[in-house]
């Protein structure tokens, strides 16, 4: 069997965070979205995985490497244009051939085991398999109708749903899946859906698996749920317990937080569910329930629920009693503090703590 992750979506709902690099290069608990599902097929003995991603993220491979590092061979494809999941499936149709394989979104993680899907696309010699969930807003996913049993009608997001049970972003396919696919036609979104193509294996007599899933998933396409997934691993990683070593004692960490040995932080309050990344320097704050991806500097300031992009800079005068919340992409700089102040060399001194 191989592996199949998509990761040539835009990310226009977690824009400014994606105006300057792809969805599945967010950390998540100080791991990339993408490698987190890397390590997830590596774990369910499946090696061979192939990356569809689009013209504009070359550097995901510039980043990600040929999967050596996590003893996986990687395969980067090209979907040229944003057409819809099934449209990335097919760009990947000369990698996967005839093979069985796993397909996974790169911007959803599914906390569960994938190996009882995987074995039920044998043991019931199935066309596909899928993982359902309940939701309580289902309109949002695509949707699976079942009835004594089986599953009669899959619908991708609809206006008038008729179950609860949402399809995770996690599959087992066959090579039952090309045909349904050619037949496709773009759906009113203009897309050419997988959940039609699915559909299109049941009506041709295809037998497709299912299961109900427990283990949580995360569907990364909004800051809220990039801050929800981030709480919930940091919560279930026993690494997060341990406080980060630094120099000082002016700093009081309230667990999970996770700190990159790299980073500088100073007199200072951080945690709950505080992410701070590679390079930033954090001095004066009070930080809860929030991300700094790499090279952040933050200078008095107060956050709750705040996602902080690469070589973001916010300085204030003086820390405000109550939390702000922040959502600033790569490059973003905010100085609310007096003219005098407003210089390279104050903000140099306040970057290297000087």
């Amino acid at each position: 069997m191989k592996g199949l992750i998509l990761c040539a979506g835009r990310g226009t709902r977690l824009q400014p965070s994606t105006y300057t690099k792809p969805k599945c290069m967010l950390p998540v608990n100080g791991e990339y979205i993408l490698v987190s599902i890397i390590n997830k097929l590596v774990a369910a003995g499946i090696t061979d995985i192939g990356i569809v991603v689009n013209p504009s993220q070359g550097e995901i491979q510039e980043m990600i490497g040929d999967g050596e590092r996590w003893k996986a061979t990687l395969t980067f494809l090209l979907q040229k244009e944003a057409k819809g999941l099934a449209d990335a499936v097919k760009s990947a149709q000369p990698f996967v051939e005839d093979s069985s394989f796993l397909l996974m979104l790169g911007d959803n993680l599914y906390e569960g085991d994938l190996e009882p899907l995987i074995r039920s696309l044998d043991a019931d010699q199935s066309a596909a398999s899928i993982l359902l969930q309940r939701v309580n807003e289902p309109r949002q996913f695509g949707i699976a109708v079942i009835e004594e049993g089986k599953i009669v009608n899959l619908e991708e997001k609809p206006r008038d749903p008729k179950s609860n049970l949402a399809i995770v972003g996690v599959y087992a396919l066959t090579a039952a899946i090309w045909p349904a696919i050619e037949k496709l036609t773009p759906s009113p979104r203009g897309e050419y859906e997988l959940t039609d193509a699915i559909q299109g294996v049941i009506s041709e007599g295809g037998h497709v698996a299912y299961s109900i899933a427990t283990a949580p998933f995360f569907d990364i396409g909004t800051h809220e749920r990039w801050l929800e997934a981030n709480r919930y691993q940091m919560d279930h990683d026993p690494k997060n317990v341990v406080m980060p070593s630094c120099n000082n004692t002016s700093v009081q960490w309230i667990p999970p937080v996770r700190v990159d040995p790299t980073a500088r932080v100073k007199n200072s309050i951080i945690g709950p569910h505080v992410y701070i990344g590679p390079n930033s320097v954090v001095e004066h704050c009070i930080l809860t329930n929030s991300i700094l991806t790499d090279q952040v500097w933050l200078s008095h300031v107060h956050a709750e629920g705040s996602v902080f992009g690469s070589d973001v800079h916010l300085v204030e005068q003086e820390i405000q009693e109550q939390p702000a919340r922040h959502i600033l992409g790569d490059r973003a700089t905010v100085t609310r503090i007096c003219p005098d102040w407003q210089n390279d060399s104050q903000l140099n001194r306040i970057r290297t703590g000087d």
